[in-house]
């Protein structure tokens, strides 16, 4: 039987210069599944563009890559794989349109429900969706028709642990064999047989995960399993009166409640985490924490505001960027008041402070990985001396060392006397971050 995909001397450079990936082979067994995993930058999404054929205009490929059919895709960043005019439903039954068919009455409710989602939420569209809900519909899209091999970029990387779960039982169900783009180690060891690590565009190591993750040889690998959040909360006393005050807070769309019953305080300095499965509303509070929305019912006092008060970091990392803009004007763009070099010498201190110390100032977001986008996003929102930062799972795309990294500026923050409220489904993070946690269900939040 013919392999599922093979991949040999695969090396990719786009049209400035970059050589995002340097003599890649690998190759994936039918009903095989191997994880490539990576910090992030380290070519893992461009592997899945030249896979899938692709890569963008002007990028230059040497080498060979055979698949055995075509495969399913699940995108890293949903928000972007779905086009915002059409239907949830609309997305789900293309998988059957591309290949020429008309999707079977009633298959992607079927293939939906299976996720656990409503399937009468499948008209829809994809902002009323959260993430994680919408990357459980681009996984039943996928599977739909039960392809040789499913790519999945990252496929759990907004969704809790238990659901990351159910998630990665779907695809072992539905894909023949499975690449498992991922920066989670320890996913990758409970769900794949064998991994495969990347650094600066090239396989370093390879292996059964069981053994990377007990014995790892490559100092990249070795970095990537000993990494831990840097950043220790500990109950930090508020410098001040509470700057937000949110008593019984709900919002509803439509005839969906997102939030039912939310209050909390949070003061000066302090951290505060929320937690909760995929659709219980953790993305809407932020939103009405920040003045984005407003509720429908309860109260929100906030103080007298001025411009960048409340900075937000979006989930959906990448489109909060503009496309056209260089990131060192992205991560200034609240120093108004500052030169041009003024403001470049001050972005390029900054991407260092996060590990993107090697990154043109220059390069534009359509360059930049998910976890870079998150870094930028997570700059600009500092840069604003803001008081209150609402960061919606700001390292969900981050391997554990940059996680880590992004955790201590957060907590660096908040020693200054900025409020930061963090959505995250990770509880490891959470606990070393923040200073308070509270969980949603069901739109509910308890402690």
């Amino acid at each position: 039987m013919s392999p599922a995909l093979e991949v040999s001397g695969l090396s990719v450079t786009y049209r400035d210069g970059t050589r995002a990936l340097r003599g890649v082979s690998l190759t994936v067994e039918a009903g095989e599944r191997l994880a490539v995993v990576g910090a992030s930058g380290s070519g893992k999404s461009t592997l899945v563009r030249a896979v899938l054929g692709l890569l963008p205009r002007g990028a230059r490929a040497e080498g060979s890559i055979r698949t055995d059919g075509r495969p399913g895709y699940v995108a890293q960043d949903p928000f972007t794989a779905c086009d915002p005019l059409r239907t949830v439903g609309h997305h789900v039954r293309e998988a059957w349109r591309a290949a020429g068919s008309r999707p079977p009455r009633g298959a992607a409710e079927a293939a939906v429900a299976a996720l656990s989602l409503d399937a009468a939420a499948l008209a829809e569209h994809p902002h009323q969706w959260s993430g994680g809900m919408l990357q459980r519909a681009s996984i039943a899209a996928a599977g739909a028709l039960s392809p040789a091999l499913i790519v999945a970029d990252e496929p759990t990387s907004a969704l809790d642990a238990d659901l990351a779960d159910e998630v990665m039982a779907a695809l072992h169900r539905s894909a023949g064999a499975l690449l498992v783009i991922t920066h989670d180690l320890r996913l990758a060891a409970r769900w794949t047989s064998r991994v495969a690590v990347l650094y600066e565009g090239g396989v370093v190591e390879t292996g059964p995960a069981e053994r990377l993750l007990a014995d790892p040889r490559h100092p990249h690998t070795r970095a990537l399993v000993a990494a831990r959040p840097s950043a220790s909360g500990g109950r930090a006393a508020s410098h001040g009166p509470a700057l937000v005050e949110a008593r019984n807070l709900a919002r509803s769309y439509g005839a969906r409640a997102a939030v039912r019953d939310a209050s909390l305080s949070i003061g000066p300095g302090q951290v505060v985490g929320v937690h909760g499965r995929s659709g219980s509303g953790k993305s809407t509070l932020l939103r009405l924490l920040a003045g984005l929305e407003p509720p429908d019912a309860g109260t929100l006092r906030l103080p007298q505001r001025r411009p960048g008060w409340v900075m937000p970091v979006f989930q959906d990392a990448r489109a909060s960027l503009d496309p056209l803009w260089p990131v060192w004007r992205t991560i200034t763009e609240p120093l108004t008041g500052l030169r041009s070099a003024q403001r470049r010498a001050r972005a390029v201190e900054a991407l260092a402070s996060v590990g993107l110390g090697h990154l043109d100032p220059r390069t534009r977001p359509g360059r930049l990985s998910a976890g870079q986008c998150q870094r930028v996003a997570i700059l600009r929102a500092v840069m604003a001396s803001p008081a209150l930062v609402v960061a919606d799972e700001p390292t969900s795309g981050l391997d554990t060392v940059a996680a880590g990294r992004v955790a201590g500026l957060l907590r660096e923050v908040a020693e200054g006397g900025t409020a930061v409220v963090v959505v995250s489904h990770d509880l490891d993070l959470l606990a070393g971050l923040c200073d308070d946690v509270h969980e949603m269900r069901d739109g509910v939040m308890t402690r």
